[in-house]
């Protein structure tokens, strides 16, 4: 899934990172909390950059654990993901 996503900022950087920027900002303002989310706005305001496509699509074990509370929600429709969960099963 985290390879489409990477793939998206690829073709709308600017768009990507607001999305996730937003979806961090609102679950802040909800009172939710996680370590990572920190973690994740610095990626962020650094822009894309090869620390954050390593973060989407490595399969080290801090990337992993990244992608566990991703910011990213919501940006892939839902007929990708559909067709992302049919094709990897």
């Amino acid at each position: 899934m985290h390879r489409q996503v990477a793939e998206l900022l690829r073709l709308d950087p600017q768009g990507g990172v607001r999305h996730a920027l937003g979806n961090l900002d609102r679950w802040q303002l909800q009172g939710v909390e996680c370590d990572d989310f920190e973690i994740w706005r610095n990626l962020l305001l650094a822009g894309p950059s090869n620390r954050l496509f390593e973060a989407l699509t490595s399969t080290k074990e801090e990337a992993v654990r990244l992608r566990q509370s991703s910011p990213f929600a919501g940006i892939v429709s839902d007929a990708e993901r559909q067709r992302i969960l049919t094709t990897t099963r």
